[in-house]
């Protein structure tokens, strides 16, 4: 898949947008952020970006990073053998996101707003599985709100919801009960993350 290694690549990009001049007014922020992200369970996500700041309302950049996001799946066919179907939660690991069911993303990133801010990106993820195989490359984005200081050093905290469409599943034969009827392979997690900017 020659589109594999894209995201290496692309990645690549964000510190040579760092080091480089911005073109407006010679002002960048760079933001770097760790935190949750939310999908058919929970864990971790790391993000980095850069943004040239065209206006001290508009940034715009390249982010790059990971988070726990899954690719939904049919529901599974449970037979109960206890009254009220037994117990079956479970909780992920801290480390999913970065180590199993991850989500890897690079791709152009849009800022409006200083204090108060909303962000938007697009770009390409790639999925791999609980054992860490590959599980698919497409295009997805997202989108959220900000918040932060107007130091040359601020913290900053955001929420994003991710989302990448997938392809319509064909239905399944069960040998209980009626067919699994086809379901959207789409990955999407909310994302909350604090960190800090640089400007």
């Amino acid at each position: 898949m020659r589109s594999h290694k894209l995201i290496p690549a692309l990645a690549t990009l964000l510190p040579i947008l760092v080091a480089g001049p911005a073109s407006a007014d010679g002002r960048w922020t760079v933001s770097l952020g760790v935190g949750e992200s939310v999908s058919e369970l929970h864990g971790s996500a790391v993000e980095a970006a850069a943004y040239a700041q065209v206006h001290p309302l508009l940034g715009l950049g390249l982010e790059a990073g990971m988070a726990y996001m899954q690719i939904h799946s049919a529901p599974p066919i449970a037979i109960p053998f206890e009254p009220g179907g037994g117990i079956g939660n479970s909780v992920a690991s801290l480390t999913d996101g970065l180590t199993r069911n991850r989500g890897l993303f690079v791709g152009p990133a849009l800022r409006v707003g200083e204090q108060l801010y909303a962000v938007a990106s697009a770009g390409i993820y790639e999925f791999s599985d609980n054992a860490g195989r590959s599980l698919a490359q497409r295009w997805g984005g997202s989108a959220g709100l900000g918040l932060t200081g107007k130091g040359r050093f601020s913290p900053r905290a955001e929420v994003r919801y991710r989302w990448s469409p997938g392809p319509m599943s064909e239905p399944e034969l069960t040998l209980v009960g009626p067919p699994v009827p086809g379901f959207r392979q789409d990955a999407s997690a909310i994302v909350f993350t604090i960190g800090a900017n640089f400007h």
